[in-house]
């Protein structure tokens, strides 16, 4: 159905710098408007994504300007339930028959809402159909098999302040709103994410430190992959120390820009030119490949024409770019001048074919991280 795109919206006001006293009680409720799709039937295997818009909470004393977006960590979220109660999420029930090794001991019951995974920065959500499905699932917790109908769903957004500890607090609720979805298709919300294994990769291109050093992933533990800046020797580690190691002894086959000959210490040559490389390592065939990859930054400041290309900031260990837009635009990231890799999404939580960016008029640097140190996710930064 294609309803994206269809709302006319009641847009936030503009935020003014000010130092206001934010409301925390989360006492506060403002309106979500009920959107065009709430009378349909909305088949999620038909749409990319729907659309709500609310009006903005008064979340300060007086009403004072919040000051620029983001400045105090709020966001919205968007909550599904299925009796409009919202008393206990799926999250918390599935918590209940999780034993301490991680293994389900039951089905979760007793849960009444969930919460989308996607985080909003204006009055304004666009939900992913995938996502919606996800919750339908997780809600109801379907028996394998069972036939895909038309589903009540209750909707509400929850203003939040994301604290500098990684906690969260609600500020403020809006009214629900029901709707009618029919789920895309069954999902097994039991079945247990594949754990993720990493590689570290110290070298030359980042001082041999651990502690800023990219990692590769996998999910299997034998297959990884990843981004990494490459200027000379390096090695690889299954650990964030010294104690275990991959070395030029470690590999057999590798792609034309890697020597395994002897480095000093065990060292892997790396003798392509400087830059980011996409690595593909198998540790059982003893196999490593990495491409040479360009990333830069397009969008309406010209058209979604010339891409801006961005260089390596090997102080702050990212790729950026200095530009300065006309006007307000949308932007997004992509590899090689082609569509096949790009990002857009939220700038903590990168997707692939996300949505767009924005950005004000003005210049900016832009920041992104594409490495991943540590565990963290790749991400990107607008100044």
């Amino acid at each position: 159905m294609a309803l994206a795109g269809l709302l006319v919206f009641t847009a936030c006001e503009e935020d003014r710098d000010s130092n206001p006293v934010l409301n925390t009680k989360g006492n506060v409720e403002f309106k979500l408007n009920t959107p065009e799709f709430a009378g349909l039937n909305v088949a999620l295997g038909s749409t990319d994504f729907l659309t709500m818009t609310w009006s903005q909470p008064v979340l300060t004393t007086d009403n004072a300007p919040l000051g620029a977006a983001g400045t105090y960590g709020m966001r919205y979220a968007v909550q599904v339930s299925k009796d409009g109660n919202f008393t206990k999420t799926f999250e918390s029930a599935l918590a209940e028959v999780t034993d301490a090794e991680g293994n389900f001991t039951g089905t979760p019951t007793g849960h009444d809402y969930t919460t989308l995974d996607a985080y909003f920065d204006e009055c304004r959500a666009e939900m992913n159909a995938d996502d919606l499905n996800s919750a339908l699932n997780k809600l109801y917790v379907w028996p394998a098999g069972t036939a895909m109908t038309a589903t009540d769903a209750y909707l509400r957004v929850v203003a939040l302040w994301m604290k500098g500890d990684g906690s969260q607090q609600m500020l403020a609720k809006s009214n629900v709103v029901k709707v009618i979805l029919i789920p895309s298709k069954w999902i097994d919300v039991m079945e247990k994410p594949a754990e993720e294994s990493y590689l570290w990769v110290p070298g030359n291109g980042n001082g041999w430190n651990h502690g800023v050093c990219p990692v590769l992933v996998s999910e299997d533990g034998e297959n990884y992959s990843g981004y990494a800046y490459m200027n000379g020797e390096f090695k690889f580690t299954p650990v964030g120390d010294w104690s275990a190691e991959f070395n030029n002894g470690s590999f057999k086959d590798v792609s034309g820009n890697i020597d395994l000959g002897d480095g000093g210490g065990g060292n892997i040559n790396f003798v392509g030119e400087p830059g980011m490389y996409y690595f593909t390592v198998n540790i059982v065939d003893k196999t490593i490949n990495a491409v040479a990859t360009t990333w830069s930054i397009i969008g309406g400041f010209n058209n979604w024409g010339d891409d801006v290309d961005m260089t390596y900031d090997t102080d702050n260990h990212c790729l950026t770019a200095d530009v300065n837009f006309d006007t307000d635009t949308e932007w997004k990231f992509r590899r090689d001048h082609d569509w096949a890799v790009n990002f857009g999404g939220t700038f903590d939580a990168l997707e692939q074919d996300g949505g767009n960016f924005t950005a004000t008029a003005g210049a900016h640097t832009i920041q992104l991280f594409i490495e991943r140190p540590a565990q963290d996710g790749m991400r990107a930064v607008l100044k």
